[in-house]
């Protein structure tokens, strides 16, 4: 066992503590303690280590999947929109088709209808504002009390 002087001076070279004496009882004590730190510091590095790697890992997986729902998203609403589309072609071409002048003089004609010879003109006066009477109606809050 070596004890080095803690004053320095010229004592300062290493001396060997003797098995009971309190050198090296401290010494001991010190190994034992620096052993336990040094296993239990290996096995913090090491779940540090496997914690920091597990967090990388998730956050990477959870990206990842949120990518991939946005992408199934943005894949319903193009087919989604791809099929309104479709279907607003087919209902202007309906709209079309009923509008068609061809179809509605047949269908005058068959219903009778003949253009008019002669074209009157009627003018129409202005409307004239409306009065809206003023003050709070009595009856009609009364028979709402009454209910």
């Amino acid at each position: 066992m070596i004890a080095y002087n803690l004053y320095g001076g010229e004592e300062a070279q290493p001396q060997t503590a003797r098995a009971g004496s309190r050198a090296g009882q401290t010494a001991a004590q010190l190994r034992r303690s620096r052993t336990a730190r040094s296993r239990h510091r290996s096995l913090v590095i090491g779940l540090g280590v496997l914690v920091i790697s597990t967090l990388i890992v998730l956050s990477y997986l959870m990206l990842m999947s949120n990518t991939y729902r946005l992408n199934y998203q943005i894949q319903a609403l193009d087919n989604k929109r791809a099929t309104l589309a479709e279907e607003s072609a087919r209902l202007d071409d309906t709209i079309a088709q009923l509008e068609s002048h061809e179809r509605l003089s047949a269908l005058a004609d068959s219903l009778g209808m003949r253009d008019p010879r002669r074209f009157a003109l009627v003018t129409v006066p202005p409307a004239q504002p409306v009065e809206r009477p003023r003050g709070l109606a009595f009856l009609p809050i009364a028979t709402n009390w009454l209910r």
